[in-house]
């Protein structure tokens, strides 16, 4: 029974879900959008395994989520580091993710072989909570089938219709104050560029850094 999987957003049921993490297991998860297939970014077995879950090639890369914003140069670099600065004190924890070169730290298998990554940190309590037990960074991907949830947020009715029978656990706990998606932004081209648009927009980017044209989305 699915409903056997679900875990109540208690310091036992993060607990329980930080463990199978640890172990190599695969945990929907909240995040500040969508909930998640959470994971072990160094485990290349739950990758894969996330992969299979949702019926997606396994060649594209996946989002770290750190829990302190200012750990973001552990994982990534850039020319102008000051740009991610201030994106970081205008929007972590929340619905950004920023796109920049990885650091030897990062695994390749998050990064499908790439050179980039995207870096996320969210604000929701129960995520926090479980990236707290984990104590390291966690992958993501929303926990839906592969194109069967597009334009909606995934939340736990869909989570559990969907992929329940696939995972070890569900991690109750909703999105936190957001309505659409993550934005993302990419800082590793010649111009900086807005990949997806979400709960920020580019006028709230650009008031921190003045440096996304409005035809970048």
């Amino acid at each position: 029974m699915i409903e056997e999987k679900l875990l109540e957003p208690t310091p036992e049921g993060i607990d329980t879900a930080a463990e199978c993490i640890l172990d190599g297991g695969v945990v929907v998860a909240p995040s500040d959008t969508n909930l998640a297939l959470t994971l072990d970014p160094w485990n290349e077995d739950a990758i894969e395994r996330a992969f299979r879950i949702k019926n997606r090639e396994p060649t594209d890369p996946l989002t770290m989520f750190i829990r302190d914003p200012d750990d973001w140069d552990v994982w990534g670099t850039i020319d102008q580091p000051e740009r991610v600065d201030a994106l970081v004190e205008a929007f972590w924890p929340g619905p950004l993710n920023v796109i920049v070169e990885k650091t030897d730290e990062v695994p390749d298998r998050v990064v499908a072989g790439g050179d980039t990554v995207a870096i996320g940190c969210l604000g929701n309590p129960v995520w926090r909570d479980l990236s707290a037990a984990v104590d390291m960074p966690l992958c993501m991907t929303s926990a839906n089938l592969t194109g069967q949830a597009d334009d909606q947020l995934v939340d736990l009715e869909l989570a559990m219709n969907q992929v329940g029978d696939r995972v070890d656990y569900l991690l109750e706990g909703s999105a936190q104050e957001t309505t659409q998606s993550s934005t993302i932004v990419d800082l590793t081209g010649d111009e900086p560029s807005v990949p997806r648009l979400g709960d920020v927009t580019v006028g709230e980017l650009n008031e921190v850094v003045d440096i996304f044209p409005t035809s970048s989305v």
